[in-house]
Parts: C-alpha cells; sequence; structure tokens
C-alpha cells in the first residue's frame, strides 16, 4: 500500500510538472496574472476585523492551543478541521488576527493552480488559464462579499485535490492503473479532510466516488480489484478522520462535537435559514452581476463532449451541497465547477467564432477570456478601489460589530485579569479572541439559545448555570438584533435571566456608541446613551 501511494504522489505530481514544461511563455505570464489578480481583490481586506464566523473559528482555536477541548468549551457548528487551521494561524503568527484570512488566499491560489490543472488534463491545451482566472473572483462573490476566511474558503483546496486524484488516475500515462489502491487512499485521504471541514461537501464527494467505481467496474476485473480499491479508500479515509477526531474522542468520546455538529445542525437544517426563498435570492444576485456566466452555459450544448456531463454532474451536486440556503458562503463549493464549465464554454464558443473569422481561435480564446473576467470583476472594481477603512467599515460593520470588537475587547482586557473568566452577551466571540479571555459558558454565541428548536430551552438554561457556577468579572452586552437572532417562538428566559443579572450585579462601564462617523468609546456610558451603543461593557460590583 505504501509503495502504491507514493506511486500515486509522484504520478500526480509528474503530470502537473509535464503541464508546466508544455507550457510557453504565454501560460506562465498568464499564471502570474492570476497570482497578481489574487492580490488585488484581497489587499484591503486582508486586515479587516474579523467577523462572527471568524471569532468562532479563532477563539476555538486560541482554546485549544491552551488545552481545552472545543466543543465542550465553546459552542460550534463547523467540523473540527476550521479549529485546526486557526490555531495553526495562530501558531505561524501568534499576534496577526488577519493571519488566516491570509491562509485562505493561498488555498485560493492553489485551488485556481489546481482547477488549472484538472482542466488541462481533463480537456487539452488552453483550458488551464480560463478556468483559473475565471474561479479567483469567483471565490470572493460579486462585490467581494466572500472575504472571510471562512470553513469552506479552506475547504475548497482538499476537495479539488480529490477531484485532481481522480482526474490523473484517468490518464493512460503515469501507471496508475497499477497503483489504483493507492490512487483510492489518497483520494479519500483528502476527500475527508474536505469532508471535515464541512459535512456539506458530500454529495459532490459521494458523486465523484460513485461514478469512479463505476468506471472501475465497467473496466473489466471483477469485483475483487474494486473491493480492494474501497478497502484502500476506507483506510485513507479512516486514519484522516482517526486523526482528526482523536482530542475529541479522548475528551468525552465525541458526545459534545456530535451534539453541536450533527444533532444541532439536523434542527438548524430545518430553520428558515435555509429553503427556496434563499437559494432564489443568491440566483437573482448572481444573476445581477455575472449574467455572462449563466449565458455561457448555452454553449455547451453545442459540439457536446463525451465526458461534460460528468462534470455538469458535479456542477449540480455542488448546488445540492449548498442546501439552499441563505448562506452565501455555502456557496463557494459551486464556484470551482462552474468556473471550469465556462472555461469549457469559452474555448467551445472560440472554436465556432474561428470559422467565421480571421482571428485564431487562441486568440478569440484569450480575448473572450479577458472580456468574461472583466465583466466578473467589474462589481468588485469599486471595492477594490477603496480604502482598507471604508472597506471594513461597510463589509464588516453593519449589525455585525466586528469594527468596535477589537476597542471593546482592549478595554476588557483591562478592567479583567488573564485568569478572569468573562461573557459576551450576544454572538460576538471575536471579542473573547482579541481579549484572550476564557468565557463563562461554552456558548460564545447565543444563536443555539434562540433560534427555535427542542434545544433552545435546555440551552438556555444550561448558560444560566454557567454563569452561576462560574461568575463572569465582566460582560459585554451585543445590542444587535442580529447578535442575539430572538423569534417569536424563542424562548425568552434567558433574556430575563441576563436583565436581572446585570441590574443586580454588575456596573456599567462605558459602551460603544454609534451616533457618529465610525462610532466612539464613551466611559462612563449614561443611561439615556444605552441605546445609541452597539457594546456596552459591565463590570462585576465588589462585595
Amino acid at each position: 500500500m505504501f509503495r502504491s501511494f507514493i506511486a500515486v504522489w509522484a504520478t500526480v505530481m509528474n503530470r502537473a510538472a509535464a503541464c508546466l514544461r508544455e507550457a510557453g511563455w504565454g501560460a506562465w505570464l498568464g499564471a502570474l496574472g492570476v497570482g497578481a489578480l489574487l492580490v488585488v481583490l484581497r489587499w484591503n481586506s486582508l486586515d479587516a476585523p474579523l467577523v462572527r464566523d471568524e471569532g468562532e473559528y479563532a477563539y476555538a482555536g486560541q482554546i485549544l492551543k491552551r488545552g481545552l477541548v472545543p466543543y465542550q468549551h465553546a459552542f460550534l457548528q463547523k467540523p473540527p478541521m476550521v479549529i485546526y487551521t486557526y490555531a495553526l494561524a495562530g501558531a505561524l503568527a501568534p499576534n496577526t488576527f488577519w493571519f488566516p484570512r491570509l491562509l485562505a488566499g493561498v488555498c485560493a491560489g492553489l485551488a485556481a493552480c489546481l482547477l488549472g490543472l484538472i482542466a488541462r488534463l481533463e480537456f487539452g491545451r488552453g483550458f488551464a488559464l480560463p478556468a483559473a482566472w475565471l474561479v479567483t473572483p469567483m471565490l470572493l462573490f460579486p462585490s467581494l462579499w466572500q472575504f472571510t476566511a471562512n470553513t469552506e474558503m479552506f475547504m475548497v483546496l482538499p476537495l479539488l485535490a480529490a477531484v485532481a486524484v481522480y482526474v490523473v488516475s484517468r490518464q493512460n500515462e503515469g501507471g496508475l492503473a497499477r497503483a489504483g489502491n493507492g490512487a483510492w487512499f489518497l483520494a479519500a485521504l483528502l476527500g475527508a479532510t474536505a469532508f471535515w471541514y464541512k459535512y456539506t461537501c458530500l454529495p459532490v464527494l459521494a458523486l465523484l466516488f460513485a461514478v469512479w467505481s463505476f468506471e472501475g467496474w465497467r473496466a473489466g476485473g471483477g469485483a475483487r480489484p474494486l473491493l480492494t480499491r474501497w478497502l484502500a479508500g476506507m483506510l485513507g479515509a479512516g486514519l484522516v478522520t482517526l486523526a482528526i477526531l482523536l482530542p475529541f474522542l479522548v475528551g468525552d468520546g465525541g458526545k459534545s462535537l456530535w451534539e453541536c455538529t450533527v444533532e444541532f445542525n439536523r434542527f438548524y437544517r430545518a430553520s428558515a435559514t435555509f429553503g427556496l426563498s434563499g437559494l432564489w435570492a443568491w440566483l437573482e444576485a448572481f444573476w445581477a452581476d455575472w449574467w455572462i456566466l449563466f449565458l455561457l452555459l448555452a454553449v455547451l450544448l453545442f459540439r457536446s463532449r463525451r465526458r461534460l456531463w460528468f462534470w455538469i454532474s458535479m456542477f449540480l451536486a455542488a448546488w445540492v451541497s449548498t442546501g439552499a440556503s441563505a448562506l452565501g458562503h455555502y456557496y463557494l463549493v459551486v464556484m470551482p465547477f462552474w468556473a471550469l464549465l465556462v472555461a469549457v464554454a469559452i474555448n467551445r464558443a472560440a472554436a465556432l467564432l474561428a470559422t467565421q473569422v480571421v482571428w485564431s481561435e487562441a486568440t478569440l480564446r484569450r480575448a473572450l477570456t479577458t472580456a468574461v473576467v472583466v465583466l466578473v470583476c467589474l462589481p468588485d472594481l469599486p471595492w477594490v478601489a477603496c480604502a482598507k477603512e471604508q472597506f471594513a467599515e461597510v463589509k464588516a460593520g453593519g449589525g455585525n460589530p466586528s469594527i468596535e470588537s477589537l476597542p471593546v475587547a482592549r478595554r476588557l482586557a483591562e478592567l479583567t485579569a488573564p485568569n478572569d473568566r468573562v461573557f459576551v452577551a450576544g454572538s460576538e466571540p471575536q471579542i473573547l479572541f482579541y481579549a484572550h479571555r476564557l468565557s463563562s459558558s461554552r456558548f460564545v454565541i447565543v444563536y443555539p439559545l434562540f433560534i427555535p428548536t427542542p434545544l433552545a430551552r435546555g440551552y438556555q438554561a444550561e448558560a444560566m448555570q454557567d454563569l452561576e457556577r462560574h461568575p463572569p468579572a465582566a460582560i459585554v452586552l451585543a445590542r444587535s438584533p442580529q447578535s442575539w437572532l430572538s423569534q417569536k417562538d424563542s424562548p425568552l428566559e434567558f433574556l430575563q435571566f441576563m436583565e436581572k443579572l446585570l441590574a443586580e450585579h454588575y456596573e456599567r462601564i462605558g459602551g460603544w456608541v454609534t451616533d457618529g462617523p465610525g462610532g466612539r468609546w464613551q466611559e462612563p456610558l449614561a443611561e439615556q446613551d444605552q441605546s445609541k451603543a452597539s457594546l456596552v461593557l459591565f463590570r462585576r460590583k465588589t462585595a
């Protein structure tokens, strides 16, 4: 098995090296252009304040480094790989809160390279650069809405790597027919890594391995070779799964992980966040800015390629993976397969036009690629050109008090000792991360307490017990409705408990007042000014 694995890895690297050797100077310039585009699109969002999701992951990575087990000590809906990624970022750059964004950019660049390799091997020369150029802005969405280092931004890389192993295994060269077990082992290992970033990629992985199995069975050899490859895949997925889950299995047998990422998500999936209205809203948004990408898909109806059905199926499976969510980052998994199909459409359009005009097919392909990339990037231009402060104020502001979280966290750290526990009454865990303070409750976000599910009332009771057991030295109250998501069916016991707790045991220190441009810290904060504050800081009264 080990020799087979090494043979597969060497073959993948050899195929990639061969593609690079075959590339002319124009291809190298195009690749440099992709890298430049990556930098241009992300330069002013790199050090923008962390948003809620990033704060949640950063805090989980922070406490993991302190020896505490997330899920038990920090409620988190996402599987563990994002925790490891943020912990790695904290280890590589301890005092750089935005370093996960840099890692996400690197992952996006590597994903663009992989997509180019896949396009080159699957369809031939002339397909790699259009795919890589297109996916670079598409991963950020129109107007750069997906600038954050979210789970899907990292998940796309191992997912495409698993697809790349499959594509290489189909080539006649390299001897992967003799190393099929190793190919399955590597692809399953990479696929499991993507899965433990987010479970939603399962439909894409299931389709990939189902088609691979069918092709292996159709190629002959009987059931035994196919069975051994399945076992090799199970071994690869099992080993990486064990390595990822081991800390959580040792802690409580995986009970908390299951509760947070499976049991709660089962009810969350049935909430209003998911449904055809969310899917339709995103389709309308994509059509408004990326209409050219929809129109180009119609070109695929002409001169259909034999293997195109597989990539269309992967594209559709990626849409299924989104769960028709109203949250944009769920749609990141669609972008590589969409970019690949559009790259095929561009080549097909160039071939059709070459029969009608005097220009060569290569010239037409470059012109069409440039035009499409420009059209895709047009909604991004106002945001690329704006200053970092303006970008952060608009993209990270408005109901998501990210900009004020950092100064509030500094004041929180000044008022408390390093070993004190604090509590953020809301869903702003980035404050805990900035302040380097532990939460009195594992509910570092209050969404699980207020999203109407059968678990909400029990979660509220647990949070109240946590605050009574570990009285916080200070409490930050988030006043944005988006930080609570209280709905008509939400239980209200925790809100009543918090109101009484703050009135009886805490004194108001100050708050971030938003009645002017950018806002300001006001201390002391008068009662009449509290309604103007997005974040209010309270300190426990002395005996």
